[in-house]
Order: C-alpha cells, then sequence, then structure tokens
C-alpha cells in the first residue's frame, strides 16, 4: 500500500473524549515519524455545519483523520474536497465509516502506519439549485430536499436524465449514495447497498401514497428535484446534513455522481459485510 506520510487531523472539539485520544494520536504520528500539517476543529451542530475547505495543497502521502463521528468523518471529506484519504476514530455511535476504537489507537493503528491497510473508494454525489448561481456541493451520504416546517407535507416531482417519473406528496425526499444507505435512507425505509456500488436511491420520507417506493438508479444518471413555486418557500435542501439552503419560487435541485471519489482508510481486516453484522446486530439472538 501507498506510504502514510503527512497527516491532517480534524476532530469534534466538544467532544469530551477528544483531548485525550488528541494526546495519543499526536504521540503515535511522532513515534512513527509522520508530521502534522494541520489540526482543525469541526463546529458543532450548534455552530458552523457546513466547514469551508481547507487551503491546503495537498501532496502525494497526505492523509486526513477524523476524530468523531460518522458526522465528523461527513464534515471531513468536506473540508478536505474529497482529495485525500481519511480514516475514521470513532468517538461516536454507530460509526458506520468510523473504523477506529479509541482505546486501541496504539494496537490498531501502528500496523496501519507501517503499511498494513487497504482503502475503499466510495462514490460522492454533487447538487446545485438551478437557475442562479449556485456552486456544487459535494456528499458523501445524501442530498436531502425537505420541508422547512412541521406543517403539511410538499409535492416533489422527480426526473431522471430528463424524463418525468414520479409526483411525490411527502414530507421530502432523499437522494443517497451506497454510502448514506445506512444512515438518513436506512431509517427511511430505503435498502441498504453494498459500499462498491455505483448507483443511487430515490426514496421519500413518510410518503402519502403507500405505492411510492425506493428507486435505485445507476450512479451515472442525472436527476431533478421540482416543486411548486407556490411551496418552495416552505423547502430547505441539505448536503449530508449540514450545509443547507431554502429553495426560491421557480428553483430546481440538480444532483448526480461527483467527477471525484473519496477513499477511505481500513484496517487490514476490514470487511464490509462484517461491518453490518456488527453495527445491525444481524443473528445476535435476543434474550
Amino acid at each position: 500500500m501507498p506510504t502514510l506520510a503527512r497527516a491532517y487531523i480534524f476532530c469534534r472539539g466538544e467532544t469530551p473524549a477528544c483531548p485525550s485520544v488528541l494526546v495519543t494520536l499526536e504521540r503515535i504520528l511522532g513515534q512513527a515519524g509522520i508530521p502534522i500539517v494541520q489540526k482543525r476543529e469541526i463546529p458543532g451542530v450548534s455552530g458552523q455545519t457546513d466547514p469551508p475547505p481547507s487551503e491546503a495543497v495537498f501532496e502525494p502521502g497526505d492523509f486526513a483523520i477524523s476524530v468523531g463521528g460518522d458526522g465528523t468523518f461527513l464534515a471531513t471529506a468536506t473540508a478536505t474536497r474529497a482529495e485525500i484519504p481519511i480514516l475514521g476514530i470513532n468517538l461516536g455511535r454507530l460509526g458506520y465509516l468510523t473504523d477506529f476504537a479509541a482505546d486501541r489507537l496504539d494496537r490498531e493503528l501502528r500496523p496501519l502506519l507501517e503499511g498494513h491497510y487497504q482503502t475503499e473508494t466510495r462514490i460522492l454525489i454533487r447538487g446545485c439549485l438551478k437557475p442562479g448561481p449556485s456552486e456544487w456541493r459535494l456528499a458523501l451520504n445524501d442530498i436531502v430536499l425537505g420541508k422547512a416546517d412541521g406543517g403539511r407535507m410538499i409535492d416533489i416531482e422527480t426526473w431522471i436524465e430528463g424524463r418525468f417519473v414520479c409526483a411525490h406528496r411527502a414530507d421530502g425526499l432523499i437522494v443517497s449514495t451506497p454510502s448514506g444507505s445506512t444512515a438518513y435512507a436506512l431509517s427511511c425505509g430505503g435498502p441498504i447497498l453494498h459500499p462498491e456500488l455505483s448507483c443511487l436511491v430515490i426514496l421519500p420520507i413518510a410518503p402519502h401514497n403507500l405505492s411510492d417506493r425506493p428507486l435505485v438508479i445507476p450512479g451515472e444518471a442525472q436527476v431533478e428535484l421540482r416543486v411548486p413555486e407556490g411551496q418552495a418557500s416552505r423547502c430547505l435542501v441539505n448536503w449530508d446534513g449540514s450545509a443547507t439552503r431554502r429553495l426560491d419560487p421557480g428553483v430546481r435541485v440538480q444532483i448526480n455522481r461527483a467527477d471525484r471519489e473519496l477513499k477511505i482508510i481500513h484496517p487490514a481486516s476490514y470487511d464490509p459485510i462484517s461491518r453490518l453484522r456488527e453495527k445491525l446486530h444481524w443473528g445476535r439472538s435476543e434474550s
């Protein structure tokens, strides 16, 4: 495997365990002769949740370390523009994306820093609001169009490759990658997709029509979401649950696969099916 040469650390500073983990991490990296180029705090939920991209010019061998939960990992992918591999140290709950346990860093990180690891490639999607000057924004998990209040459902039209597909009446709509299939999409009844697949899932949130089911489409498909002009002010779009924009009348949400992919650093023993079995407690008898 390629040598890991320089580290960028991203952490959720408000997490109580974070300071002690950083001390351990700095010691392990120092002993391995790997310099830390930058340490950066990811804002908490109450602060700015869309971290601006790092201005660093990355070099071969650079990698990022995310210290926190899956939300911190997603923010790290945004901050690094998905340009360098990321490994995750889990301080959260489930930790689908974060492999390494905070209390086993000495045992788990040393083999990795010696080159004993594997990388997994995940597709990314990007979305923007058109017409208008909206920028394309990347998402590893999903892009969600939902209602901004707790009131009535909204009407959403789905178009794929310029062809009308369905008119949804629901609380919102999720366009998810395989990575996001175990996140918000899973809680809304979507299928679990193998992370190596190149496909997207479109699924409504609490649809009024019971025949409105999740739809799996090719990863290269162009998706467009439209809402009536009179409902636009009640709608929000978010990327990976953080960056959020309110719709204006006549604006459409355009989504497609990004022109780059994200590499995730895993232990040499990593297996995605075993990870699902562990996190979802498959095959565990109830007592």
